[in-house]
């Protein structure tokens, strides 16, 4: 009788075992499978060798080959490490002309707006409607000068070049977006300043006036320059977003592997 129990037992462990094998090596294999979409993405000419070598791991974590539980973040430490050097070795040019298009392409769009907001006498909440205009085109500027920055000084994370064209189109114009947020702070009065607020009686800027003009009022430009810092802090608040995101699907997809 106790034979047949003992050849039962032998049988269900490694089963077992093997389950277990396997979903100790999920995340490990789920992380290194992000880098392979990561060079994949990139588009390199001499790609096959890294998914390769990537691909090993993967076997090696689901056959029990390494100790992911004692070895596994080592591992994918260096793994990250040298994929992120590859993809950025090789993608030196595309980061620096794929943002340039983005941003020309979004400043000729911007030229014909301001043309034809010129000519009109609009008014957007009994505000004319040049001056609203002014206040995001100063946003998308602060938030171009941030995107140009960090292009000029490789600080981009992306290499897919159509997320680098989208970062020098899309990104200025939520610093557009912020900068019409704060003018509507200072319109609503939750932000008030007197230079600002008052866009009767403070002194008009004579050296922007032109021939035959009357100048601009130093609130507005005082306006236009908060607008402008509104564009430089997405910059800052745009990647932390991002990386903020990334965390959490990191951390849905552990728990859902």
């Amino acid at each position: 009788m106790t034979e047949p129990v003992r050849f039962e037992a032998e049988e269900v462990a490694p089963n077992e075992s093997g389950r277990g094998m396997v979903a100790e090596s999920a995340p490990f294999v789920a992380s290194v499978e992000r880098l392979m979409i990561r060079v994949r993405s990139a588009k390199l000419a001499d790609q096959t060798q890294m998914l390769d070598n990537l691909q090993a791991w993967t076997d090696r974590a689901m056959t029990g080959g390494i100790d992911v539980l004692r070895d596994g973040e080592q591992i994918l430490g260096t793994l990250n490490a040298n994929v992120t050097e590859m993809i950025h070795s090789r993608t030196m040019l595309r980061r620096i002309v794929s943002p340039m298009v983005g941003l020309t392409l979004l400043a000729g769009a911007l030229a014909a707006v301001t043309v034809t907001v010129s000519g009109l006498e609009a008014l957007f909440l009994s505000t004319p409607l040049e001056i609203v205009f002014a206040a995001v085109i100063f946003g998308i500027a602060g938030s171009a000068f941030t995107v140009l920055l960090r292009t000029v000084t490789m600080q981009l994370e992306y290499t897919e070049k159509v997320a680098l064209f989208m970062v020098g189109l899309a990104r200025p114009l939520v610093g557009g977006v912020l900068a019409l947020a704060v003018f509507a702070l200072f319109g609503a009065g939750i932000i008030s300043l007197p230079l600002v607020s008052d866009q009767e009686s403070t002194t008009r800027v004579a050296f922007l006036a032109g021939q035959g003009g009357t100048g601009i009022m130093a609130g507005q430009l005082a306006l236009f320059a908060f607008a402008f810092g509104a564009g430089i802090f997405e910059g800052y608040l745009t990647p932390r977003f991002s990386r903020g995101m990334a965390r959490v699907a990191d951390k849905i997809s552990n728990v859902t592997s």
